[in-house]
């Protein structure tokens, strides 16, 4: 007969194992979604830069999105969770996905994207520290962090607005499905992700902030980290860098400002104290470091390096 350490252990390599196929389920879900409105805005004769600034942003951040969504509903909402995930992700994107790409490669970055988007992520950054200084979002300050994103994103369309508004491609039928599939796959994805959140930080005695910070959270930034590490080797350091700072904006002001219309986001003292400073400093530090437009691979080794004594932090604080 198996002993209760054995039925234990499998039960954790289980939920570890769902884990796993929920985070394939978010990233083809997300994929898809991405595809198909790539597709209806190439039909409708958007812009390649509204897309990339709308619609691209939003499919990277998906996987993020649907899950601190989830989490803010089941179970009289869970916070910690969507919290955890949101900052965890964006320690990850800087940390991980641009620390990570500068290493091995270096990354060039164009002048253009130190007069917007750097500036847009620095301010969004203090724009989330202002509104957790009493440890929660409520839903006021939820609307001004998304009233934040959208003034920016109409600033940046109305600089890039093409005369041409006819649509460049015939709509396809079968991008309808892949768009509801990949609905399903997110809503899916998303639900059984929480519940394995909820076990796998029970069983191993951890509260589910950490678990969000250090194991979701890198999950669902795997796709910015991927993109990274392959435009920084293609010598596409501008993708890069927007990839991530849109990631990371959409982050911090569409899904924590989004969520909030839920419910507050009231989260752990102790857990935004060990957390929320460490972002905004690795994001000032970022912009120091691109002010030379480039990365180099010691400054990409100091912000992976960062990263991770963060997570030690966390694991020995919480």
């Amino acid at each position: 007969m198996r002993t209760n350490e054995e039925a234990g252990e499998a039960g954790l390599l289980l939920e570890f194992l769902i884990f796993a196929v929920s985070l394939v389920a978010l990233y083809y879900g997300a994929k898809s979604i991405t595809d198909s409105a790539v597709h209806f805005a190439k039909v409708l004769g958007v812009s390649e830069f509204v897309i990339g600034a709308t619609v691209v942003a939003f499919g990277t951040a998906l996987p993020e999105f649907s899950t601190s969504l989830v989490a803010m509903l089941v179970d009289g909402g869970r916070p910690e969770i969507a919290a955890g995930n949101v900052l965890g992700s964006i320690l990850a994107n800087t940390g991980l996905a641009l620390g990570g790409a500068a290493i091995f490669y270096g990354i060039y970055i164009d002048r253009k994207i130190l007069e917007t988007d750097l500036s847009f992520l620095l301010a969004s950054m203090l724009a989330v520290f202002v509104v957790f200084l009493d440890f929660r979002i409520t839903w006021i300050e939820g609307i001004f962090l998304i009233a934040i994103y959208l003034s920016f994103i109409r600033h940046e369309i109305s600089e890039h607005r093409k005369s041409e508004s006819k649509g460049s491609e015939k709509l396809r039928p079968r991008y309808l499905g892949l768009f509801l599939a990949g609905m399903a796959m997110l809503a899916i994805g998303a639900n059984y992700m929480i519940e394995a959140i909820r076990t796998i930080s029970a069983t191993l005695g951890l509260s589910e902030a950490v678990v969000a910070v250090i194991l979701l959270a890198v999950g669902t930034s795997l796709p910015e980290i991927s993109t990274a590490i392959v435009a920084a080797k293609n010598g596409r350091g501008d993708i890069a860098m927007g990839d991530v700072l849109g990631a990371n904006t959409f982050n911090a002001l569409i899904i924590l400002g989004s969520i909030s219309l839920v419910q507050d986001v009231a989260v752990n003292e102790a857990f935004i104290s060990a957390t929320l400073p460490v972002v905004v400093l690795i994001s000032l530090l970022l912009g120091f470091m691109v002010l030379g437009n480039k990365i180099t691979r010691f400054e990409g080794s100091m912000l992976v390096a960062i990263y991770f004594l963060e997570v030690i932090t966390i694991l020995t604080i919480l």
